[in-house]
C-alpha cells in the first residue's frame, strides 16, 4: 500500500502547510480569512482524533473527527491535503477507508458541510459513506453511516 496513516502531530501542519493545495488556501481564506497552518493547527487541538497520511516521508494530507462533546456519538469531520493527493487520491481513499469501522463504533453520525466546489473533498465523504444533499456552493451531510460505508436507514 502507497503511503501510512498516522496520528497526526503539529509538526505534520507545520510541514504540510506550505503544500496545501491552492483549492484549500482559496477556500479557507475566502471562507475563514485563516491560513492552512492556523485551520491545521486549531483542528488538532479541537479533535477527538486526527491523522496525517504519510508518503515517501512527505505528509500528503491531515484528517480527523471534531467532537462537540467526549461522549457525543456524533462527529464532524474535517479534510485538508496537500499537491500529493492529485498523485494518490486513489490510494488515500482506500487507506483511510480502513479506518471507517473503528471511527463508526465510536461515532456512527457523521456531519459537516463542504464547499461543494471542492470535489475532492465531496468524493472523499462520499467514498467514506456519507451522504449530502445541497446547492452549487455547499454540500450538507448528516447522518448515520453503516460501517459498509453505506447509509443507514
Amino acid at each position: 500500500m502507497i503511503g501510512e496513516i498516522v496520528p497526526a502531530t503539529v509538526e505534520h501542519a507545520i510541514a504540510m502547510a506550505p503544500r496545501a493545495r491552492e483549492a484549500e488556501v482559496r477556500e479557507l481564506r475566502d471562507s475563514a480569512g485563516l491560513s492552512v497552518l492556523d485551520v491545521l493547527i486549531g483542528e488538532l487541538a479541537r479533535s477527538a482524533s486526527a491523522w496525517s497520511w504519510v508518503v515517501d516521508g512527505e505528509v500528503a494530507c491531515m484528517f480527523g473527527l471534531v467532537t462537540p462533546t467526549r461522549i457525543s456519538g456524533n462527529a464532524f469531520p474535517w479534510f485538508l491535503s496537500s499537491y500529493l493527493m492529485d498523485r494518490h487520491a486513489h490510494a488515500f481513499a482506500r487507506a483511510s477507508r480502513l479506518l471507517l469501522p473503528e471511527l463508526l463504533e465510536r461515532h456512527p453520525r457523521l456531519i459537516g458541510m463542504v464547499d461543494a466546489r471542492y470535489a475532492l473533498s465531496v468524493r472523499w465523504l462520499t467514498w467514506l459513506g456519507a451522504r449530502g444533499k445541497g446547492d452549487e456552493h455547499l454540500v450538507h451531510f448528516d447522518g448515520p453511516v453503516r460501517r459498509n460505508g453505506r447509509r443507514a436507514h
